[in-house]
């Protein structure tokens, strides 16, 4: 692998980033001259603008610097580890805001008493960054798309959505998606993108992916290309069926996008001191601080402040812009705390932390009136206890989609069980993006995941009166690794196996020191020695803790764990420091980012671009042949799981059905039809007129039937082309990705090759009647359909080609393939019953089909040269096309 600097790395992903919009611009431009294109276009642009969503991303990521994330279910480890490592030498985290030297515990952490008092993320650096004293405070900012975000998430998670009273309607969409575009402004309104919608919808099918199934046909679609051009307003009305049309969200949607778009979308603004701490009687006090998720509870009510704050521009600070504190609290991500002395441990020096906000259980409830009735004050603001659960929850999905961190401390407390249940999936994802989605990538490098067992002094103190048989039931699957690691995570791959034969082991055991304890001794507030009265009982504890097998399992180490935990006045912290120091290297960020460059690129063009592309038609041919010998190579060996291969080619019977009814909602007649309805229900399905001369137009009036088959084969292409991405399938049958792009490709050519649209439109035709309801029909016209392609991918179109022109099976010798098994002569058995005569071997039937099918398929793929979508593009768009994908392939190299 190419190994890149930083600023080399940047640009590699903004080439590809060009690129993929260049291929964007050139979809656009060719779809029109090229219907097999256009089939594709817009699934293939839908694929390179989340591959340039990528390349932004991890564009700046690359020179980001390199950050540790603190995630804590143990709110008060988390903030202990932080302190300890990010400290300067007197202990205390100090940071320098505008006259003032602020300690971060005492000034701007606000006091939680046990609980996660805070919704925004801390970030702790020593690189210095331009300040003005009079704007010291330097704050990020969510953007407009990410707003909706938090709103859906918060629609999804908070609301129970067997009770809420709401439904996806087509009906609806399609009336608001015609109002919309009527209401399109002449110019695109600033604030959201094309490819940030793309993102959008990317968000909201990882956290429900079931109902965006549905709006994937539709509003999807539409909203990509409409929501640039929609005022604000607009925008809130288009992006409320995300959120149920709840009033209250879609009205805080629209106030929160207005204050952005005059703060010019800035993505950082410069606040004053006083959004953090002002002065009082001599004192610094918290009263009206951002960092406090009370000061939401402000929002819409009478007692919130304006303030003034100025946007981050590249020349400087823009004007000063009034804003809400509330509104503010609610915008902000990240607060951004510059340290004023040298770090204890050097390797923060250039190493950042980030403090994420704990998660929070969600609600589950029916309606904003249910929480407000629930509430135990009149003064409760259920709009901000719910944009608080939403935002903390896509805080650390923002992050870890942006790979701002690539190594993670999660703290777990050692005596008591979290309960946040939905902590399993953002750090299942957070592992996929930084780590390596399976065992193998995870092994190429130092697990980036630190596991931080913490409150041992608690967990030991409690155990000390329990004896050995007592002792044995602490640790592991019954105690401690239960309730800190594996009752929550235990199901996850990676917790099963990190690396190839492997659990996840990269556990560490904290305590804080100097806390009075009944088996240490203190003296001037330090540790002096273990207790003579428990210490026969902590090295009981210690043998029972290693021979415990889940400690073994899922502590590296156990022995040095444990006697660093015991360290006195130092509790495990030098330990976990030092291998902080060895996995936070650049190196390892940047290695990671590389290998998703190399598979972003492959993706882009060996997935989807090279389809297109056309070769010189000898190179063509001889290409046909090594993809023949490839593909069959390959399937062949894996020839146990054709059957589920051949499934997984065709689309589920609910997409179809979705398709159908869809087509039938845009199809309704109008109220002035309703006479001839009324007819046609006694009709028999036929509009041929006894008394008309005019010419029979059959074709005409089954344009409905010919619009389904055509949307049919474009819904089949497209699931196509996501097969190699169903990792769940591809890892089952045995394939690897780059084989099953090729495997669809050829189908795909194949498919329009032999006019299969064509098959559909023949068994559809003059189908429809009239008065049998849509549900009905839709289940005959579906099946019809799913004969046809069911029948393509099992027979590869050799059931409509007579025997004798079929090609000679390799397998079955003497005859054709596919051909049906000889029938033997029939014996006679009790007179007149005739049975067929048995041979005395047993005839492989599978086999036969199997060896067939790969045969044929072979057959397929040569007589696809020739056939190619790319015929359809010119010469000076194919060498455009060209150009595109070499920019892609070989940016910065």
């Amino acid at each position: 692998m190419k190994h890149f600097t930083p600023e080399q790395l940047k640009q590699a992903w903004l080439d590809v980033a060009q690129g993929a919009g260049q291929a964007i611009e050139w979809v656009e431009e060719v779809r029109g001259n090229a219907p097999r294109l256009n089939t594709e276009a817009d699934r293939l642009k839908l694929k390179l603008r989340r591959s340039r969503n990528t390349a932004q991303r991890l564009a700046k990521a690359a020179t980001h610097p390199m950050t540790i994330g603190f995630f804590g279910l143990s709110q008060a480890g988390k903030s202990y580890l932080i302190s300890s490592l990010a400290a300067g030498e007197n202990g205390r985290l100090e940071t320098q805001m505008g006259p003032y030297q602020l300690d971060f515990i005492e000034h701007i952490n606000p006091p939680g008493g046990g609980k996660e008092a805070t919704g925004l993320v801390t970030r702790f650096s020593r690189h210095v960054r331009p300040s003005n004293p009079d704007w010291p405070i330097e704050l990020q900012l969510f953007n407009e798309a990410e707003i909706a975000k938090i709103f859906a998430n918060t629609f999804i998670h908070d609301f129970d959505q067997e009770k809420i009273d709401w439904n996806y309607d087509e009906k609806r969409i399609n009336t608001l998606l015609t109002s919309l575009n009527e209401r399109r402004q002449a110019h695109k309104v600033p604030g959201v993108a094309e490819d940030d919608v793309v993102a959008l919808w990317d968000y909201l099918i990882r956290h429900a992916e079931k109902s965006q199934s549905k709006m994937a046909l539709q509003y999807w679609p539409a909203a990509v290309e409409l929501a640039p051009w929609l005022s604000i307003d607009d925008r809130a009305q288009l992006f409320g069926e995300l959120w149920g049309n709840i009033h209250e969200f879609t009205e805080a949607y629209r106030r929160f996008a207005h204050t952005l778009q005059r703060l010019g979308g800035a993505s950082v603004v410069r606040a004053p001191l006083n959004v953090l701490v002002t002065e009082q009687n001599g004192r610094l006090v918290q009263t009206n601080s951002i960092m406090n998720v009370d000061m939401l509870e402000r929002l819409n009510k009478s007692n919130d402040l304006q303030i003034t704050v100025c946007p981050e521009r590249e020349n400087g600070l823009a004007a000063p812009v009034s804003v809400s504190l509330a509104e503010l609290t609610a915008l902000t991500v990240e607060l951004h705390v510059p340290l004023l002395s040298s770090t204890r441990e050097r390797l923060f020096e250039e190493v950042d932390l980030l403090d994420f906000p704990g998660y929070r259980g969600r609600l589950g409830v029916e309606s904003l009136n249910y929480l407000q009735n629930a509430a135990e004050s009149d003064d409760s603001n259920p709009l901000a206890q719910l944009i608080l659960r939403g935002k903390v929850a896509y805080l650390f999905e923002r992050y870890t989609l942006n790979q701002e961190m690539n190594v993670l401390v999660v703290c777990t407390p050692s005596n008591e069980q979290s309960n946040v249940k939905d902590v399993g999936g953002v750090l299942d994802e957070w592992i996929r993006y930084s780590q390596g989605a399976d065992a193998d990538s995870r092994a190429r490098r130092p697990a980036g995941l630190v596991w931080a067992i913490t409150k041992l002094d608690l967990r030991i103190t409690q155990e000390l009166t329990k004896s050995e048989d007592m002792l044995r039931e602490v640790w592991g699957q019954g105690g401690m690794i239960k309730i800190a690691m594996t009752e929550r995570f235990g199901h996850f791959p990676w917790m099963q196996e990190w690396q190839p034969g492997r659990a996840f082991n990269n556990a560490f055991l904290v305590r804080k020191p100097c806390q009075a304890t009944p088996f240490i001794t203190m003296k001037e507030g330090c540790e002096a020695e273990f207790s003579q009265e428990t210490a026969s009982k902590l090295t009981l504890m210690k043998k029972t803790f290693l021979e415990d097998a889940a400690i073994q399992r899922h502590i590296a180490s156990p022995e040095q764990a444990w006697d660093a935990m015991l360290q006195l006045n130092d509790g495990g912290m030098r330990r976990l420091a030092d291998y902080l120091g060895i996995v936070a290297q650049r190196e390892m960020k940047l290695e990671r980012i590389t290998e998703q460059l190399n598979e972003t690129r492959h993706e882009l063009v060996e997935g989807n671009l090279h389809a297109w592309y056309q070769p010189d038609g000898a190179e063509e041919v001889e290409k046909k042949r090594l993809i023949s010998e490839e593909i069959l190579k390959a399937l062949q060996n894996r020839a146990g799981r054709h059957g589920e291969l051949l499934a997984g080619l065709v689309p589920q019977r609910k997409a179809l059905q979705e398709l159908y009814m869809q087509e039938a909602e845009l199809d309704l007649p109008t109220e002035g039809k309703d006479e001839n309805e009324s007819v046609a229900a006694f009709g028999i399905g036929s509009d041929f007129d006894l008394f008309s001369d005019s010419p029979d137009e059959t074709v005409s009036a089954h344009s409905h039937e010919q619009e389904f088959a055509h949307r049919v084969i474009k819904l089949w292409i497209n699931y196509l082309r996501t097969v190699p991405e169903q990792t769940s399938m591809t890892d089952f049958i045995g394939l690897s990705r780059s084989i099953v792009e090729v495997l669809v490709d050829e189908l795909i050519t194949a498919i329009q090759r032999m006019d299969v649209e064509g098959e559909l439109m023949k068994v559809l035709a003059n189908t429809e009647q009239a008065g049998v309801r849509r549900e009905k029909m839709m289940e005959r016209q579906v099946s019809r359909v799913m004969h046809i392609m069911n029948d393509f991918i099992t027979w590869l179109g050799y059931q409509n080609i007579p025997s004798e022109k079929r090609p000679a099976s390799r397998i079955n010798k003497g005859q054709p393939i596919f051909a049906r098994p000889d029938k033997k002569d029939p014996a006679l058995w009790k007179g007149d019953e005739r049975l067929y005569r048995l041979t005395n071997e047993q005839l492989n039937y599978s086999a036969l089909f199997i060896y067939d099918w790969l045969f044929g398929f072979g057959e397929i793929i040569k007589e696809n040269a020739g056939h190619s979508a790319g015929r359809e593009i010119t010469a000076v768009q194919n060498e455009r096309l060209g150009t595109i994908i070499h920019r892609i392939q070989l940016s910065s190299e």
